[in-house]
């Protein structure tokens, strides 16, 4: 037994301990990360002969139309890896990282944390406590996001194999060095998105990540290395996030790409229509819009929420004019629309 045993230390860093049949680490992506996992090259890595990375998920062509506004929620943390990681808040940190990657896509709109913040805290409800349909559709209708994303960080982990023995997450106060070992990472989020018009989970999904490199320590120093900073995304878990972060924006294009674009009315005053809209959503000169309204909520009589919607549609409206944060438009087809009317992208 004592042959089969195995250290790994984090110090005020990531304990491990862990004996027991060897079991093979696979994954789509091996990383080759040019640092050691404290932010410094190490011996062994700059030995160690490693693979080249996975190809990246191939990214998904822009749809036409507007572009959809989304919100991210903080994920929460399911599991054991949150206490082993200190300090890291793990949930906002994938969360924030999910931001700055849809925005990155170019496909979409996401609303500020700060702001999707103020929206709730007017529902007394905590970020990573968003479940209610009400609050979903209040998100909606304050920020203009079509799509609410929650998830949960369900898998968080770097660990070391060597000796025919995968380690894991363990006991605290004992140490594992580089050498030979092959250190492997996962990391897995699932997500469930909520379209904010009805309060639906429309999808839920799971995005995963690995990666696996060879002669390094498996020590990650949470004192010394930030989440999502360039030491981090040096070490195979740094690799295995980026890869399931990648997964999930595309997982999330494809449920945007079903939902037609949605906007409001602002205003309507000298036969022009303001929708709240402009350059910044991608709208353009000629674009049109379908009008519909709200005739009736069809609300749960035992719970009171909302089960959906009775809309009629009013007209057409086709744009004139477009400014950065809107867009004028005029009547085309129909009746004039009123205030608070919904928009829907028609061509």
């Amino acid at each position: 037994m004592l042959d089969g045993l195995r250290k790994f230390s984090i110090g005020a860093m990531v304990p491990v301990l862990v004996w027991g049949c060897a079991a093979g680490a696979g994954g789509s992506y091996s990383g080759s990360p040019q640092a050691g996992l404290q932010g410094q090259p190490t011996a062994a890595a700059q030995d160690a002969t490693a693979p080249p990375p996975a190809a990246a998920p191939a990214p998904r062509p822009a749809p036409p139309g507007p572009k959809k506004r989304v919100a991210v929620i903080r994920f929460e943390n399911v599991g054991r890896f949150a206490q082993a990681y200190g300090t890291w808040d793990i949930g906002g940190g994938l969360a924030a990282q999910l931001t700055t990657a849809l925005i990155d896509s170019g496909h979409f709109i996401v609303v500020e944390r700060a702001a999707l913040g103020d929206v709730l805290r007017e529902q007394e409800m905590g970020l990573e406590k968003v479940v209610s349909k009400e609050t979903a559709a209040r998100v909606g209708q304050v920020l203009g996001a079509q799509l609410l994303v929650k998830g949960a960080v369900t898998e968080f982990e770097q660990a070391a194999e060597g000796g025919g023995l995968r380690l894991g997450i363990g006991l605290p106060g004992v140490s594992l060095g580089g050498g030979g070992n092959t250190v492997s990472a996962q990391v897995g989020i699932d997500l469930r998105l909520i379209d904010t018009s009805t309060g639906q989970v429309v999808r839920s999904v799971r995005a995963e990540g690995k990666a696996a490199r060879q002669g390094i320590a498996a020590t990650i120093d949470v004192r010394q290395v930030s989440l999502g900073g360039d030491a981090f995304k040096a070490t195979p878990l740094g690799h295995a996030t980026r890869e399931a972060i990648e997964r999930a924006v595309l997982m999330i294009q494809a449920v945007m790409e079903r939902i037609p674009w949605t906007g409001r009315v602002m205003d309507v005053a000298d036969g022009q229509v303001y929708i709240n809209a402009g350059q910044d959503a991608a709208i353009k000169a000629g674009d049109a819009f379908a009008v519909t309204r709200v005739v009736r909520e069809l609300r749960d009589p035992e719970t009171g929420a909302v089960r959906g919607v009775i809309e009629n549609q009013v007209g057409r409206v086709r744009v004139e004019k477009v400014e950065d944060k809107y867009s004028v438009g005029r009547v085309v087809e129909g009746s004039a629309p009123q205030r608070g009317d919904n928009l829907k992208w028609i061509r």
